[in-house]
């Protein structure tokens, strides 16, 4: 009995000790594998510079990191360094739960500018490590990271639709977060999904600081575009998309499309309007569709705010300017339309020799459903071609662009100039930069000083432009007009015997900038033109000639002009005493433009252009 009794002690003696000796070995292995991950985080001169104490302490970095400084959250090396990766992923073989390793890694990932490095970092983080306790803990990041991916969708062309995917995948973690519910419902806005916009703003507990002012006005543009679309949207072939129609603001959109609404019955249009209050629009979206409704008797259903859930199903989709082209084709993507069509006209995104605009081109000629790039100037029409970005056959050529208010003129016609008067001189254009230089305005300064308080010339400014943005001094013989509407533009031009717009592409006065230009003619000098106001314009890209090579407007017809004030100033004082040879150059000048701008001549081929792809088979 007594001999049992001692083999039952030595057993549970045994047992003891066995179980002491192997927690003992696994809070060791635990130990060792922290200890390890710490030494692979640890960048020992990172960590000195960046924390003083410790170089003052005279302690060794990595001991007092794996000891203190990973307890007290201190950061063992640069997120930024070139072996950060690296040295987080040895850390992670070793302690694939360090808390440390994970906030660097989940910083690393989530923070990239690559969204499959996001969607990786994404999956290792649902799939490998996040429990409850860890989602918390890194709830800030998360967030963070999301509202970050949400900002990017505004400043990149990445496809708002892949954005919208990634936060569903951020809302997993954290449904209740309102800043991931805020960034979803703008991504839905921006994605033009109106409704589920709106369901998802109106699950919003709070709004998140920060995002105040854009979720008032999502909120504004939503309720706005309700009282556009209050009619079922009608089953349209071919759908136009712009931002600014039905404003005259820009009056060649406005012309152009009015024209397709027209003379196509099949053809709809939806609008993703931009701010066009300071280039002089006072009226609210549904009150510019209401006033346009009522001069054109259009079906109320064939013009609406854009919602990408009520485009229908239609057959060509057609819009103008590389940036809507990317938004509306790219970003948003319209799988419905079996043909896409763009016209790229300068500017609105297109600059020469730019990474971005690039970027932007060969994602559109990538795409198999683009199958017409209208180019209005030989340099886009060569770019576009000697670029690689897409076959000659991908493309239709138009010289020019859409001034509607000549489709009503007489081209016969002659409009007198009074030769008794002061010689009226003018310069017409928005205003993008400090100075306007980019426009001519500081040489359009310079030609004014030459005749400061002249009695026989004054000067006129129309556009953002004032006496204080470069100073005149004490002169006198100018006028300051500011921005004005289209409404202005008839009366004033009637008056005006010269048009000054020595323009350059900016990248020419600073090569840091794009490289991106105006078409030729501007729109003002063609409007001005259009009223027999002399123009007197610079080629800088010479854009003066057809693609064959012949010149477009000839020198009796136009004054292609250096940006030097002196020979400016020189070539003014000679009409300056000669005001009929000045007057017949305004009208010879006007025919030109009427020959080159005619309605059978822009708009004709366009909406035969959109009707040949609308008859095709696919």
């Amino acid at each position: 009995m007594q001999k049992h009794k001692n083999k039952v002690i030595e057993y549970f003696k045994s047992f003891v000790l066995n179980f002491f000796s192997k927690s003992v070995k696994k809070e060791a292995e635990k130990f060792d594998a922290v200890k390890m991950a710490c030494t692979q985080l640890l960048d020992r001169d990172f960590y000195v510079e960046r924390y003083p104490d410790i170089a003052a302490a005279d302690v060794d970095p990595l001991a007092h990191y794996i000891e203190c400084g990973f307890i007290e959250g201190r950061w063992p090396l640069s997120i930024t360094s070139v072996d950060a990766e690296s040295r987080i992923q040895k850390a992670l073989e070793y302690d694939p739960l360090n808390s440390m390793a994970v906030k660097l890694n989940l910083m690393l990932s989530l923070g990239a500018t690559d969204l499959d490095a996001v969607k990786r970092g994404l999956a290792w983080f649902k799939d490998g490590v996040a429990t409850p306790e860890l989602i918390d803990f890194h709830r800030q990041l998360i967030e963070d990271s999301a509202t970050s991916l949400f900002i990017t969708q505004y400043r990149n062309s990445i496809k708002i639709s892949e954005i919208q995917s990634i936060l569903n995948e951020f809302h997993d973690l954290l449904p209740q977060s309102n800043k991931i519910k805020a960034a979803l419902a703008l991504t839905a806005f921006r994605l033009g999904r109106l409704e589920h916009a709106g369901s998802l703003l109106a699950e919003l507990s709070a709004i998140p600081p920060g995002f105040e002012d854009i979720i008032s006005q999502a909120a504004i543009t939503i309720s706005e575009a309700k009282k556009v679309n209050a009619d079922v949207p009608c089953e349209s072939r071919i759908l136009l998309l712009d931002s600014s129609f039905p404003s005259k603001v820009s009056s060649f959109r406005y012309g152009e499309f009015k024209s397709y609404l027209h003379e196509i019955d099949e053809c709809s249009i939806q609008v993703l309007p931009d701010d066009l209050t300071r280039y002089g629009e006072s009226l609210p979206f549904h009150q510019q569709v209401e006033q346009f409704k009522e001069v054109s008797a259009l079906a109320s259903n064939r013009i609406r705010y854009f919602d990408t859930d009520c485009i229908g199903s239609p057959k060509v989709a057609y819009c103008v300017f590389l940036n809507l082209a990317d938004y509306f084709y790219t970003q948003v993507g319209l799988p419905s339309a079996e043909h896409l069509l763009f016209t790229l006209y300068p500017g609105g995104g297109f600059n020469l020799n730019d990474k971005v605009s690039d970027r932007k081109l060969r994602q559109l000629c990538d795409n198999p459903k683009l199958s017409k790039i209208i180019t209005t100037q030989n340099v886009s029409y060569r770019y576009l071609v000697d670029g690689g970005f897409c076959e000659s056959d991908r493309i239709q050529h138009i010289y020019g662009g859409i001034i509607p208010s000549i489709y009503s003129m007489d081209d016969q016609l002659s409009i007198a100039k009074d030769l008794n008067k002061p010689l009226d001189v003018c310069f017409v254009a928005q205003k993008y930069s400090a100075t306007g230089a980019e426009k001519g305005y500081d040489v359009f300064v310079d030609v004014v000083k030459k005749f400061a308080n002249s009695a026989d010339i004054r000067f006129h400014v129309v556009g953002g432009f004032d006496n204080k943005t470069i100073d005149f001094g004490d002169i006198r013989n100018i006028s300051f007009y500011g921005a004005r509407p289209a409404s202005f533009f008839d009366n004033f031009y009637t008056s005006m015997d010269l048009i000054l717009s020595p323009n350059i592409h900016v990248s020419a006065l600073d090569p840091n900038q794009p490289e991106s230009f105006d078409g030729f003619p501007t729109t003002a000098v063609v409007e001005a033109g259009l009223r027999g106001v002399a123009v007197f314009l610079t080629d800088f890209k010479n854009m003066n000639c057809n693609l064959d090579g012949s010149a477009i407007f000839k020198d009796n017809e136009m004054k292609v002009i250096d940006r030097n004030p002196e020979s400016i100033s020189h070539l003014m004082q000679g009409y300056l005493s000669d005001r009929e040879a000045l007057m017949e150059l305004g009208q010879n000048g006007r025919r030109a433009i009427l020959r080159q701008f005619g309605y059978e001549v822009q708009m004709r081929p366009r909406i035969e252009l959109l009707k040949n792809y609308f008859s095709t088979t696919a």
